[in-house]
């Protein structure tokens, strides 16, 4: 109906005018007798269409099932942190200022909003999470359909990234800081593949402020924000002729977006009078944290995390290792082996920082990782389909995805579907005092004043958060203490001397090894405590874990008389009179 080949190659826009002119005609034409649709041939049509996209809901409808039935599962020790923090913000005081802490506080200020929207509560958390865990997995079912070109693979990645993300290995439901470094990471990459394509600055900018966003959420994140800076400049150079002016242009539009979530947090933190405070604990001591495990233990580690994080899912990362190796043999087009190998080495350099390889550092490895997956599952196909039809060599694909995901299914069955709260969190966290911060910090609240403040001795500041009353002390952790790092002395002697300024009403102290990390009974912080609690509190609780499945609380004058026969205790003090209490260091 319109002419395209006579003269010069229209306009995009004289085009899209054409194409609708031609819309309109072709409507006015009569062609024939009106043909009738057969019945439920549009809604089998929007069903195919949409297939990829219903199969990942489905998926996801079955992470929130799970994620729901364990979501009052009691707070770690990480979850702790950033839940009082966040409770904190709700009431007016800043990061930083009565909670110390080496992470940058975007998961806290992530947490007052969930704590804001949904309670302040385990459940409220964890509901939160789920939410977070959901858009994570669409929009990286958006990127994987936009990278990988088809609807089947982008399908396969969603449904590993929702998979992957449960597990128990990663501490999946639990709500650590790298589930709120993912989604304004994948939302970043998105923005940025869309300004490549479209060039318009605006959106470099905007790429740039989610990844900074990303890396306000953990440090970590810096990795993937180095990546996306220098996405733009490989594009550039592959380009005939370089346009290296714009490419410096667009790369610094990214560097200059990054800043600005980390300027706005600078200034607020200047504004509450916490900057000193923020700057030393987040690059002074975070620098001498990741300092701390030689170069020489680090393969040891990462073997150890790698057989713990792959236990139960085994078959799905054998699938993802297949897709790497399937990017290097198999034709696939070079900006697809760029952005996969190069989101690869960004997310497990995001893994490294320390050396300590925790389970949740994993986390951050999960999008790639399910992306990998997607690529092994197409590249099936692709072998298949030299030999079977399509269509089989497609199902045949998937069937051995499926076949991973049941046998994880299968083999984490009592994890996933029937076991109780208590049991997971002993499962996966031992004989950590986690249930037992629910009951202490319940006793703690009910014979306390809002405007009383409390000290754990020990890392648990869970029970702040339960508890709802601030802490004495900054020191919501005594790990940093027990470091052999030059800062353990003076961090040793500010706690006490906030502790014994505040002459807290209770005291908790944490007789459970892994809250401290102790290199040695013999540091003052241990040898005071001891004497302070002695000469100034009385025993007001003790938490006595037996085992696994027993634990025995006493409380008040029954807990007087009581002899502790466990290795992990808890006890709970109360101060003997109001007035200031002393003593010899």
């Amino acid at each position: 109906l319109v002419q395209y080949n006579v003269g010069p190659m229209p306009s995009q826009e004289t085009r899209n005018q054409r194409r609708l002119a031609a819309r309109k005609l072709a409507k006015r034409q009569p062609e024939g007798p009106a043909k009738t649709a057969a019945p439920g041939s549009a809604f089998m049509s929007w069903l195919k269409r949409h297939a990829a996209l219903l199969c990942v809901l489905v998926v996801i409808a079955f992470a929130v099932a799970v994620r729901l039935r364990v979501a009052d599962v009691p707070l770690e020790r990480d979850e702790g942190e950033y839940a009082y923090a966040g409770q904190l913000i709700l009431q007016g005081i800043p990061p930083y200022k009565l909670a110390y802490n080496m992470k940058f506080p975007g998961t806290y200020y992530a947490y007052s909003v969930i704590l804001a929207l949904f309670g302040q509560t385990p459940w409220g958390i964890h509901f939160g999470l789920l939410l977070i865990n959901a858009a994570t997995s669409l929009l990286l079912f958006h990127l994987a359909r936009r990278l990988l070109g088809d609807s089947l693979g982008a399908a396969v990645a969603a449904v590993a990234f929702t998979v992957l993300s449960l597990d128990r290995g990663m501490m999946g439901v639990f709500a650590h800081a790298t589930h709120f470094v993912l989604l304004p990471a994948l939302a970043g990459f998105i923005a940025l593949l869309n300004a490549i394509d479209s060039k318009k600055l605006n959106r470099f900018l905007i790429a740039g402020a989610l990844l900074g966003l990303a890396v306000l959420m953990k440090q970590q994140a810096i990795f993937l924000l180095a990546f996306g800076m220098g996405l733009e400049v490989w594009r550039e150079m592959r380009e005939t002729p370089r346009d290296v002016r714009g490419m410096v242009l667009r790369s610094s539009l990214v560097a200059l977006g990054s800043i600005v979530p980390f300027a706005v947090l600078s200034i607020a933190l200047a504004a509450q009078g916490v900057l000193g405070k923020f700057w030393f604990w987040t690059f002074q001591y975070a620098k001498e944290y990741v300092s701390e495990i030689p170069l020489s233990d680090a393969l040891a580690n990462l073997i150890s995390a790698g057989n713990d994080i792959t236990q139960a899912n085994s078959a799905i990362w054998i699938l993802s290792g297949l897709g790497v190796l399937a990017l290097c043999f198999k034709p696939w087009e070079r900006r697809v082996r760029a952005f996969l190998f190069g989101f690869l080495a960004a997310s497990f350099l995001a893994v490294c920082p320390g050396f300590y390889f925790r389970g949740h550092y994993f986390i951050l490895l999960i999008p790639v990782a399910a992306l990998m997956v997607g690529v092994a599952v197409i590249s099936i196909s692709r072998l298949l389909g030299q030999f079977l039809s399509s269509t089989i060599a497609r199902t045949l694909a998937l069937a051995t995805f499926t076949g991973a995901v049941g046998l994880y299914v299968s083999n984490e069955r009592e994890y996933l579907f029937s076991m109780p709260m208590p049991q997971l969190s002993r499962l996966i966290y031992g004989g950590n005092p986690f249930i037992e911060a629910l009951e202490i910090a319940r006793y703690i609240r009910d014979k306390t004043k809002p405007e009383d403040r409390i000290a754990i001795l020990g890392s648990e500041p869970e029970i702040y958060f339960y508890a709802d009353r601030k802490s004495a002390t900054g020191y919501i952790y005594t790990y940093a203490l027990m470091e052999k790092q030059k800062y353990a002395a003076q961090m040793q002697n500010e706690m006490i001397d906030e502790i014994e300024k505040e002459h807290p009403t209770y005291v908790v102290f944490v007789a459970v090894s892994t809250s401290w990390l102790a290199r040695s009974r013999e540091d003052k912080i241990l040898t005071w405590s001891s004497r302070y609690l002695k000469q100034c509190y009385n025993v007001a609780g003790i938490a006595d874990i037996v085992s696994q499945n027993e634990t025995r609380m006493v409380w008040d004058a029954a807990a007087a008389s009581y002899q502790p026969r466990a290795n992990n205790i808890v006890f709970t003090f109360q101060r003997k009179s109001d007035a200031p209490c002393m003593v010899p260091r």
